[in-house]
């Protein structure tokens, strides 16, 4: 019977925690409550014995996969990356004018769709640091 190691429990990284907070603030805005309820229904449904039920349910439309969602399921994201791929993390004002960038900017999105363009968009960026790399090795 292998025994297990106990788990290191990671240094605390202050850019990190802030970061975290900064987004957690974010998530409870009136331009992600927008976005939202532009993206909201509210249907009848049953019960497991066949009554209906009292309240509604509610379901939220993804931006890409027109499917519908309930709330745990769906995340709001930004069109237009916070963090510049080619350029990656410049500053804390910069990196907080463009989380709180306003509704036109953010759209509703499915976890799975989300995971999609979260992951195309850290493949860019690992390019460019590639890039960056290279560039001062020569």
């Amino acid at each position: 019977m292998a025994v297990k190691k106990p788990r290191k429990k990671p240094k605390f990284n202050q850019n990190s925690a802030i970061r975290s907070s900064i987004r957690r603030m974010f998530s409870r805005s009136p331009d992600v409550i927008e976005t939202l309820k532009k993206v909201r229904r509210e249907r009848e449904w049953l019960k497991k014995d066949g009554t209906p039920a009292k309240k509604p349910r509610v379901e939220y439309s993804c931006s890409n996969c027109n499917e519908w969602f309930m709330k745990k399921d769906i995340q709001v994201d930004h069109i237009v990356p916070v963090i510049d791929p080619e350029k990656g993390f410049e500053d804390w004002n910069i990196f907080v004018e463009r989380l709180f960038c306003g509704v036109d900017n953010l759209s509703a999105l499915c976890k799975p769709c989300h995971k999609v363009k979260t992951d195309e968009e850290k493949a860019v960026r690992a390019h460019y640091r590639k890039l960056a790399k290279l560039a001062t090795k020569e």
